[in-house]
């Protein structure tokens, strides 16, 4: 079995916790981390270990929340209500806060689909 780093998502949380702010800035507040950093993540590639490490730090975030265990033999298809999340967070034309309210929307409205149940149980 293999791993992977879903950047898909580290990217969408990024965006969502930086919001309006200039990566600049994020950088500087996550430290050790430059802009362009930031700028590359944001657009699907994969950071060292320790640029990764600082951000699951920033995002508040266990690192293993960012990994994706690949099984050959069964693949398990993505939640569609998560995978219109990641997507809405995101749009760069979604304000951060808009997209957040449509994403917590959406996962209440597939709570609500029959035979779902809540995560965790």
């Amino acid at each position: 079995m293999a791993y992977h780093v879903n950047i898909e998502k580290m990217a969408a949380l990024l965006r969502s916790k930086r919001a309006d702010r200039g990566l600049r800035e994020v950088a500087d507040e996550i430290g050790e981390v430059s802009p362009s950093t930031l700028s590359r993540i944001e657009n699907g590639k994969i950071p060292d270990l320790t640029t990764f490490l600082h951000l699951c730090n920033w995002l508040d975030i266990a690192p293993a929340e960012l990994f994706v265990q690949e099984d050959e033999s069964v693949a398990e298809p993505p939640d569609t209500s998560e995978s219109i999340a990641l997507l809405l967070r995101a749009d760069k034309r979604l304000d951060p806060t808009a997209a957040n309210t449509l994403a917590t929307l959406i996962k209440a409205a597939y709570g609500h689909l029959p035979g779902q149940t809540a995560k965790g149980e």
